[in-house]
């Protein structure tokens, strides 16, 4: 069963600190085979693979993990939350031969009649804490994090995915809100005015 976990989040020393919750999960190789790929310097491996060629602690070192089985794809786990936090924002990236995959700090919204664009902090509320391990011939384990929820003023919740767009995979958000079209207030109230109020419920509405 997953453990909720409050934590105090950081940031920069000039920004209102906030909160966000820590989700614990956890998976055994010897239960559920060639479900996770590790990339280890250079080169990518299943977690079992790793386990079995471990003979001492720094053995288990990584630099990223993710599960074979998410559809949609979601971020990949890093090994700390630290460096969990700075690829979501974009800040200190590997460089181990993937993809750099990232979300930044801000969220961009465009008014679909006049083009009007506004951001908005992209804020983290959830990360995920995912433990691989491992049994066999003896307790083995890796440990990664990855950020699992994020929330703006306007939009509410969501939750980062990975999307495949001719032929490269781009950062998108999921938003728990279902509306995914913009407008600004100016253009509302025009809207209004000809009496075409009815539309406006298709529409987020920003200042």
């Amino acid at each position: 069963m997953s453990m909720l976990k409050k934590l105090f989040g950081g940031g920069k020393a000039s920004e209102e600190p906030h909160f966000f919750e820590i989700i614990e999960d956890s998976i055994s190789t010897d239960l559920s085979r060639y479900q996770v790929r590790v990339r280890k310097n250079g080169r990518e491996m299943f977690a079992e693979e790793l386990f079995q060629a471990a003979t001492r602690p720094k053995d288990l070192i990584f630099i990223r993990f993710y599960l074979l089985n998410e559809k949609p794809p979601r971020p990949h786990f890093a090994p700390s939350q630290e460096k969990a936090i700075n690829w979501f924002k974009g800040r200190d990236l590997p460089k181990d031969g993937y993809y750099n995959i990232f979300w930044g700090e801000e969220v961009t919204f465009q008014c679909r009649v006049c083009g009007k664009e506004i951001k908005q902090p992209l804020n983290i509320t959830k990360l995920e804490k995912y433990t691989i391990s491992t049994s066999e011939p003896m307790y083995k384990e890796i440990m990664g994090w990855r950020v699992s929820q994020v929330a703006c003023d306007l939009m509410g919740l969501g939750v980062p995915r990975k999307d495949l767009y001719m032929f490269k995979t781009k950062p998108i958000i999921k938003w728990l809100n279902p509306k995914n079209k913009f407008i600004c207030e100016g253009c509302a109230h025009r809207l209004m005015t000809m009496g075409r109020q009815a539309e406006l419920e298709e529409y987020v509405i920003f200042k």
